[in-house]
């Protein structure tokens, strides 16, 4: 799990590319195998993150919170995309 989110940390926030780019490269093997498991696992802890993001923003700055339950929904359809796409 930790190397998940190494390689995470690196190609999404140091070289920018998308979560769904990321995990298409995950998937094709370009950084070794994992398990559906550790998948599953580290998209939810990504989910976590982002949703504890947006409390954490809409609470500092009001006029944000009007958007709060639609990125609510768009990270949890975003991450349930990610997994259904992973096992197919």
């Amino acid at each position: 799990m930790d190397r998940l989110w190494e390689l995470y940390e690196h190609w999404c926030m140091e070289e920018l590319i998308s979560l769904r780019e990321f995990m298409l490269r995950v998937k094709a093997g370009v950084f070794g195998s994992f398990t559906r498991d550790q998948i599953v696992t580290f998209l939810r802890e990504i989910e976590t993150n982002i949703l504890e993001n947006i409390e954490v923003k809409s609470t500092e700055d009001p006029s944000l919170s009007a958007m709060k339950e639609d990125r609510i929904d768009e990270t949890t359809r975003m991450i349930e995309d990610l997994i259904a796409e992973w096992d197919r």
